[in-house]
């Protein structure tokens, strides 16, 4: 495909991305795997914030900032570690994967209209 059509389809994706991905059950079912259904999704994100609040008050250094910031990226690695575990025990395909085969699919479409 040459740089003008590669110009237009992605001219394209951007105008209808949302629609194309909202199409897709596949797509659809995984966002909503994101939510927080039960009581368990609450407590598995409720770990960073209490992870962070013992680390803040264990006052592993003297400077108050420092604990701050190592509080704060407790909570960040915390709830990064469970999105992951949620995602695994929902037993679903990233994202960012789905959206790279709708918009591969797409752009077949785009190709043949042409």
């Amino acid at each position: 495909m040459n740089t003008e059509n590669e110009n237009n389809f992605e001219q394209y994706w951007l105008e209808h991305r949302q629609q194309l991905l909202n199409q897709n059950q596949e797509y659809r079912e995984t966002l909503e795997s994101y939510k927080m259904h039960s009581g368990a999704d609450w407590l598995l994100f409720a770990l960073p914030v209490v992870a962070a609040l013992l680390v803040f008050d264990w006052h592993p250094f003297a400077n108050e900032l420092l604990c701050w910031v190592v509080s704060a990226l407790v909570a960040i690695v915390c709830f990064a570690l469970c999105v992951a575990v949620k995602s695994y025990l929902s037993n679903t395909r990233p994202l960012s994967e789905i959206e790279a085969e709708i918009k591969e699919q797409a752009r077949k479409d785009y190709e043949s209209n042409e």
